[in-house]
């Protein structure tokens, strides 16, 4: 079975997902639960996009022939407009409402009035842009936004530029998707977390901290367990996270050896096990327990690692896998896909923007990696200046 096959498998008993409404100034990283739509204009009046000089008509038409113009009135940043008096100027600044009959703002630069201080009594405008034309430097009323546009779509991720336009628009909370918390359960008598404490040859739990930052990192809660090859144990650990969590995930114990805890704790009755078509990260199992979903992963660091960006991120965004690839373009010598399974295969940017791929696929390889390459399986292969499909890490 090809991963993206398998990943619309297990997107179809995905955890449900529910909404909450946070803070505005919390819905960094989170997904938007509601279209956002603007009820007023943005900028709601004529503002100034300069520090300069309001003119009027009149004034405009003076000024242009190289005339000095009265300056009658000063209106700085969040202060109430003076009116122009007709053929004179107001000096505005950056984001001040501009008078209504307003034609140009001069950016004071391009007068010979000081750029600090009291306003001056009067101006010349020394030189004139070719762009400048009625308008010039007035934004205008919903120039930024206008009213009903939507500013924010459900289903995408609030950025901080999301949070400015919420927060401009004086929105003080929004709903999104409510985080989903997922309980993390790592296996293998050999894995320990402090070396001191052992007298048996070991390895060092990696899977653990990796799993637990990257689903982190994908904006979910992680619940951290670590269990030994004993059945009994892991069932407990398991029938306790089920009542507190929206998904488990395993890693390890999946394979057809003699201590595959995962497999003989749940195969028979909770999920299924299968190999893919895909290297590293062949090995994988799926089920439910209680109403809740478990993705079962290999207990190799790579085939972990692997396994937790095509398959728990998809889970997690519920998007397809077949719909996250995108498109990049290859710079480096030809590398020939394996004969029964797609490779995938660390990568990053060159400078020019084309992708590299590291020599071997290993964990440190994919520890300095900024995307997943999809090699397909021979006799086809990916040569250098083709178009490539890659996943970001």
């Amino acid at each position: 079975m090809e991963p993206e096959e398998y990943c619309r498998l297990i997107l179809a008993s995905a955890p449900q997902r529910t909404e909450e409404t946070i803070p505005t100034m919390s819905g960094h990283g989170r997904i938007a639960a509601e279209d956002v739509i603007a009820d007023s204009p943005i900028p709601g009046f004529a503002t100034s996009a300069m520090d300069g000089f309001a003119l009027d008509e009149s004034a405009l038409t003076s000024a242009r022939t190289g005339a000095e113009v009265d300056v009658r009135g000063d209106i700085p940043a969040g202060a109430r407009p003076v009116d122009i008096t007709p053929g004179t100027a107001v000096r505005v600044m950056t984001g001040a409402q501009v008078p209504a009959t307003a034609e140009v703002v001069v950016p004071v630069e391009y007068t010979d009035a000081e750029r600090t201080g009291p306003a001056p009594d009067r101006i010349r405008i020394s030189s004139w842009p070719k762009g400048a034309r009625p308008g010039w430097n007035i934004r205008a009323v919903g120039e930024d936004t206008g009213s009903v546009d939507t500013v924010i779509t459900a289903g995408e991720v609030i950025n901080s530029a999301g949070v400015g336009t919420l927060a401009m628009m004086g929105r003080e909370t929004i709903r999104v998707r409510r985080s989903l918390t997922i309980g993390l359960i790592v296996t293998g008598d050999e894995l320990v977390t402090d070396s001191a404490t052992s007298s048996q040859p070991f390895i060092h739990n990696s899977n653990l901290p990796m799993l637990s930052s990257a689903i982190a990192a994908a904006g979910a809660i992680p619940v951290e367990r670590s269990c030994g090859d004993d059945p009994a144990a892991f069932r407990q650990i398991v029938d306790e996270l089920r009542d507190s969590v929206d998904l488990i995930i395993t890693t390890g114990g999946i394979s057809a050896g003699a201590f595959e805890v995962v497999r003989q704790e749940l195969g028979d009755e909770h999920s299924t096990f299968l190999r893919l078509s895909m290297r590293p990260g062949g090995p994988q199992g799926h089920g439910r327990i209680a109403g809740v979903p478990l993705l079962h992963f290999p207990g190799t660091p790579t085939g972990a690692f692997l396994s937790f960006h095509l398959f728990a991120r998809s889970v997690i965004a519920a998007r397809p896998l077949a719909s996250r690839w995108r498109k990049a373009v290859y710079n480096g010598p030809e590398i020939t896909g394996h004969s029964t399974a797609v490779s995938l295969v660390p990568g990053r940017f060159t400078a020019g923007g084309e992708i590299a791929a590291f020599d071997r696929s290993r964990l440190r390889d994919f520890a300095g990696a900024e995307v997943i390459i999809r090699v397909p399986r021979a006799p086809e292969a990916i040569r250098h200046g083709e178009v490539i499909t890659v996943l970001d890490c």
